[in-house]
């Protein structure tokens, strides 16, 4: 059976979703990865050069005289993301979190003291790059050696929502990690902003990819009949 063109399609996404999620991993880990970040926070007033970006497994910190330095370091991923920021960086920066204002837990429930935890994103996010890296192995495999090798289970499609399924699990972990963590660290500490990132972004953009890549990858499973008369003589359904 040949390959249709929906399977380029899907091929397209399933590489696309991958490549973001690798991004996701690699970001803020050296310089040339600094702006590949989930949460930016600078020293206010604004126009202070101070930055620092905080990713999955690294961070990296732009200093006052403009020099980057970054490091590797995993336990930038615990919750509460907020508490873990002013542990990590108030040795080094202790002026952007002088002067913190007490809350009150009645009035702001997320000031509540909540045990460190790791919310094991950086497991969701190796089996996403995996399930997404099979999608497009499977799909290529399938387009160059179709006389040979048929995926008559539909097995890339069925990969490809697994890696939908995790991207959309690493977006709500992201939303509660981050969103909240960096309401908590405009709130408390008056001398820095902190904000999102790109890498937000990019695993929504990964989770969309990924589904696209399962529709296409899995419509001949769906509808092959509506396909053979769609797709006309000479083409076949995915």
């Amino acid at each position: 059976m040949r390959p249709s063109r929906r399977n380029y399609v899907g091929i397209f996404f399933s590489f696309a979703g991958f490549i973001f999620i690798l991004l996701c991993l690699v970001g803020s880990r050296s310089t040339g990865g600094s702006k590949l970040h989930f949460v930016k926070i600078t020293e206010r007033p604004s126009n202070s050069p101070l930055a620092i970006y905080v990713g999955w497994q690294g961070y990296c910190i732009t200093e006052r005289d403009g020099n980057t330095s970054c490091e590797t370091d995993d336990g930038v991923m615990m919750m509460p993301f907020d508490i873990t920021v002013a542990e990590k960086f108030n040795e080094t920066h202790h002026e952007l979190f002088e002067d913190p204002i007490e809350q009150d837990p009645d009035l702001n429930p997320a000031a509540q003291p909540n045990p460190p935890h790791n919310p094991k994103i950086y497991v969701a996010s190796v089996l996403c790059l995996l399930c997404g890296g099979a999608a497009t192995a499977i799909g290529l495999i399938w387009t160059l050696l179709y006389p040979q090798f048929q995926d008559k289970y539909y097995s890339r499609g069925f990969l490809a929502w697994g890696a939908a399924v995790l991207a959309l699990l690493l977006v709500a972990q992201n939303s509660v990690m981050y969103e909240n963590g960096i309401d908590e660290l405009n709130v408390v500490y008056p001398h820095l902003e902190a904000s999102t990132g790109p890498c937000v972004v990019l695993t929504g953009m990964a989770f969309a990819s990924f589904v696209i890549s399962g529709y296409t990858y899995l419509h001949g499973c769906f509808s092959k009949e509506e396909d053979e008369a769609t797709l006309g003589e000479g083409y076949n359904p995915l």
